[in-house]
């Protein structure tokens, strides 16, 4: 846990259900009083201002018909049962002016009155069927649904706007000063914005966002998500969503599933790089549809509430910034808004911890190393078949497709743990990361395969004409490699196409070649070596001179006397056919 100033984090979007119990229904008779008194015809919606926080907003009352059958209980006063809208929108810089429910609300938003009794029922206005109203909490008792959905508001002043903007029609604050327990939150999130030349970082390919969703567990179990759209310009919309299981993994003790993402607003190129719209968010949003756990407005037992998922959403953000080696403290890496400033921080505790993606990513290659080296027929036949299958495979199913017992294949299981998963009758490769991991090595030794295949053959075909080849030739053979001799930073750039494995099985094929390379030439001056890995990354030695190629001597006589023998053989291989000719001076 970190106790420091960090950047006063932007809340965003917000949804929540507040439930006023005490007062029974007399919140919703007061509603539907304002609108028996208001003369709608003449002067339209009724309208009203008021203060808060030093704000003035505005508001503005509206209703509609729902299907809700009227309450049969002889308390209910009405012969009906409408649904109460009241919009609200802050009087600052961002706003257009218009009436309340007209305006973009970029400050601002909507609460919805929904009268709730028990065994609720609706009519079917085509068939007039009557029926079970699904959907809502019945509390066993009358009492009002508060639902509040707006946006750029701290999500702890909402019980205030709440109150203010139901008395600004006069009805009573004391009916909005206490919620039920059951009161919840469906969406809640937090932001800053980031200068453009600053956030590649965030959504790059080696970035927390896709790393967070290759390197976790396979979407066989439980969900993730995450989409990339990059067709307008780089980072134009990168989103990825956890579920409670792998936020677990993600910070350890958070309970909570979240989406985190990475976003422009619409046409960012019509602004300015002076002007906020031209530079994105990074947002991290809470989740209803990834998680099990209800987040409640407030709890005092061992449920979760608004101000464990405020600590959660920030905790991932502010990790998320330093894990893309941004500053969680504010800074010139990040630009205001209306609502978000850099310069703007506050003294909190929230939980900093190292990059866990590194060290996933360390288990599962160390697991694909360990397994590679160690598996016997049926473990391979059981890896090729997850890794060709698209979708969740029984042990019954693999037992079948390939051929060995059910008891084989889990015995065959149990060794690859740490690779495969078995969960609820269903085997699956831990992470798409893992399974890449084994893909390239299964590849590269296929290839391999083929390739030492073809050299035994040109050496046996070789040695049935009485060609003679050095330890080059043989090289080049083995590893396929190319040589470039057209470069002017070297006189000969070997490039093996076989792909090594790990950094020390690049250095054994370097090391190979700077045998080789003496063997005929006597110095290894000049001649360069690039090999690739199975991550793609591209190590090049030059003058293949970097220990621990070059611990070898070598007698120079004997060098020259090989030199002038080999003078000798290359003038009688002239005469042979092309396809026999494999000399280090063929380009490939």
């Amino acid at each position: 846990m970190s106790a420091r100033k960090f950047l006063r984090f932007q809340c965003h979007e917000f949804d929540a259900h507040f439930h006023l119990v005490r007062e029974a229904l007399k919140p919703y008779y007061a509603l539907t009083d304002v609108r028996k008194n208001h003369d709608w015809a003449t002067n339209g919606k009724p309208t009203g201002t008021f203060e808060s926080g030093g704000e003035t907003w505005r508001v503005c009352l509206d209703y509609d018909d729902q299907p809700i059958l009227p309450w049969s209980d002889p308390s209910y006063r009405l012969e009906t049962a409408y649904l109460y809208r009241i919009y609200f929108v802050c009087e600052d810089a961002t706003d257009d002016g218009e009436r309340a429910d007209r305006s973009h609300r970029v400050k601002g938003g909507t609460i919805t009155f929904r009268p709730r009794w028990p065994d609720m029922k609706k009519q079917d206005d085509g068939t007039g069927k009557i029926s079970d109203v699904n959907g809502y909490m019945d509390l066993g008792v009358p009492y009002i649904d508060a639902q509040v959905q707006a946006s750029n508001i701290d999500f702890e002043r909402y019980p205030d706007l709440l109150a203010e903007s139901a008395a600004a029609f006069g009805i009573p604050r004391r009916y909005f000063d206490t919620f039920h327990h059951t009161s919840n939150i469906g969406d809640a999130a937090v932001y800053v914005r980031i200068m453009r030349s600053e956030s590649g970082s965030v959504y790059a390919p080696d970035g927390p966002l896709a790393r967070i969703h290759s390197l976790l567990e396979s979407d066989r179990s439980g969900y993730r998500k995450h989409v990339e759209d990059n067709r307008d310009r780089p980072g134009d919309y990168v989103t990825t969503v956890v579920d409670d299981g792998r936020a677990r993994k993600i910070i350890r003790g958070h309970e909570i599933g979240k989406e985190a993402k990475h976003y422009y607003m619409k046409d960012p190129d019509t602004y300015n790089p002076d002007q906020y719209g031209w530079h994105p968010k990074l947002e991290v949003g809470y989740q209803t549809s990834a998680t099990d756990r209800t987040v409640y407005w407030e709890r005092e037992d061992d449920e979760l509430d608004r101000h464990d998922l405020r600590r959660e959403l920030e905790e991932l953000l502010a990790n998320l910034l330093e894990w893309a080696g941004l500053d969680a403290t504010g800074g010139e890496q990040y630009h205001e808004d209306a609502y978000f400033d850099p310069d703007d921080r506050e003294r909190r505790s929230l939980k900093m911890v190292d990059c866990p993606l590194p060290k996933i990513e360390s288990e599962q290659e160390a697991a694909v190393m360990r397994l590679w080296g160690d598996m016997n027929p049926s473990d391979r036949a059981v890896v090729d078949t997850l890794l060709t299958d698209g979708g969740e495979v029984s042990p019954q199913e693999t037992a079948s497709e390939t051929g060995y017992c059910y008891d084989t294949v889990l015995r065959a299981v149990d060794r690859l743990e740490g690779f495969i998963e078995h969960t609820y009758g269903e085997l699956s490769i831990t992470s798409d990361y893992a399974a890449q991991e084994m893909l390239k090595r299964v590849r590269s030794a296929e290839e391999q395969f083929r390739r030492e295949v073809g050299s035994t053959v040109m050496e046996v075909a070789e040695a049935s004409q009485g060609v003679t080849s050095d330890a080059l030739d043989a090289f080049v053979r083995r590893y396929d490699a190319g040589v470039d001799r057209s470069r002017d930073d070297c006189r000969a750039l070997l490039k093996p196409r076989v792909t090594a494995r790990t950094r020390d099985h690049a250095k054994e094929i370097a090391r190979e070649a700077f045998t080789a390379v003496c063997d005929r030439f006597g110095t290894h001056h000049g001649i360069h070596i690039r090999v690739e890995l199975a991550d793609g990354t591209m190590i090049r030695w030059r003058d293949l001179k970097d220990q621990p190629f070059s611990g070898a001597s070598y007698d120079k006589g004997e060098v020259r006397e090989r030199c002038s023998t080999r003078s000798r053989l290359d003038e009688e291989r002239e005469n042979l056919p092309r396809w026999k000719k494999n000399r280090f001076g063929t380009t490939r």
